[in-house]
């Protein structure tokens, strides 16, 4: 059964690995974190946006603590646990791959293993988190935004499908329960 998902995820992989070429540059970018920091100032006004002070700071808490949950399980945890190479770490892949030349000539290949994707886990925790805090439905889009930076891990070779697909579960699955533990302890200590 691993063998026929592996084959699944390699041959989806392979399809959606560097097509169009085109998007190359727009691809490199999204998948920077640093392009997201509109996203990011977005969600920290939306967070305080309607509320007090107070409950802005707590919403706020709350998802620092889930990005940073979400990060470092996903970087410290899951990956050395798991061990599961990324596809332009694996042999068998490597050369079929259309990878990504940063300025000094390299390839880049991001870190050696991939199982979950923290591009993932981080960006659907925080979409997750944002709207469980927040309730607003117009803050859907981040869901598309997730899903785009997502793909660029794909579309730049150093992700698999089920690393995205784990990651995305784990990140909205982490959100939840953080967003259930802050719930109780708001009730508990009568936090904003």
């Amino acid at each position: 059964m691993t063998d026929t998902l592996q084959a699944w995820d390699e041959a989806l992989l392979l399809w959606l690995n560097g097509t169009p070429e085109a998007l190359a540059p727009v691809v490199w970018a999204l998948t920077n974190p640093w392009v997201s920091a509109p996203v990011y100032l977005f969600v920290i006004w939306r967070l305080f946006r309607g509320v007090t002070w107070q409950k802005g700071a707590w919403r706020l808490a709350v998802v620092l603590v889930t990005f940073a949950g979400t990060d470092a399980v996903s970087s410290r945890v899951l990956k050395p646990g798991f061990e599961r190479l990324r596809p332009s770490h694996e042999p068998t892949l490597a050369h079929q791959l259309v990878l990504h030349v940063n300025e000094d000539g390299s390839p880049y290949r991001g870190g050696r293993f991939g199982f979950v994707s923290s591009h993932a886990s981080n960006t659907f925790g925080l979409a997750a988190i944002t709207l469980l805090l927040t309730g607003s439905k117009r803050l859907r889009w981040l869901w598309i935004w997730a899903a785009a930076v997502s793909w660029t891990r794909l579309y730049l070779g150093v992700h698999y499908m089920g690393d995205i697909v784990f990651g995305a579960l784990f990140g909205g699955g982490w959100a939840v329960a953080t967003h259930t533990l802050s719930e109780r302890l708001k009730s508990r200590f009568s936090a904003p």
